[in-house]
């Protein structure tokens, strides 16, 4: 059972779900989809919930998409293999760069700044 729409924020034991997130080996319980990510020997970071363009992923695809669209293509294939060039193009510093504008945003917004103040 699980209060709709949501559970009361002052009330601890109003439902099923919210007792069982409450429990130690629930709360310290490693996702699926983490689990995948970390076995496959990768890292997985989960970022605040800000506005989308705001995740340096997609800085990295607007650029990659630029450059992909800079080149001739006729084809499927050479559409997908511009898209991989370009993807592939990306400098490290590029990348740097974008991880530590989206780490600057959110750092604002964590500190309660909005629009021009961000």
């Amino acid at each position: 059972m699980k209060c709709t729409p949501v559970c009361p924020f002052e009330n601890d034991d109003c439902c099923m779900a919210r007792i069982l997130s409450k429990q130690d080996d629930f709360a310290n319980q490693i996702s699926m989809l983490e689990t995948m990510i970390q076995d496959a020997g990768h890292e997985c970071i989960f970022l605040s919930q800000f506005h989308c363009e705001l995740n340096p992923i997609e800085m990295y695809w607007g650029w990659a998409k630029y450059r992909s669209q800079q080149v001739d293509k006729n084809t499927f294939q050479q559409a997908n293999e511009a898209a991989l060039v370009a993807l592939d193009g990306c400098p490290v510093k590029v990348i740097q760069r974008f991880i530590n504008c989206s780490w600057h945003w959110m750092s604002a917004y964590c500190m309660g700044l909005t629009g021009k103040a961000a």
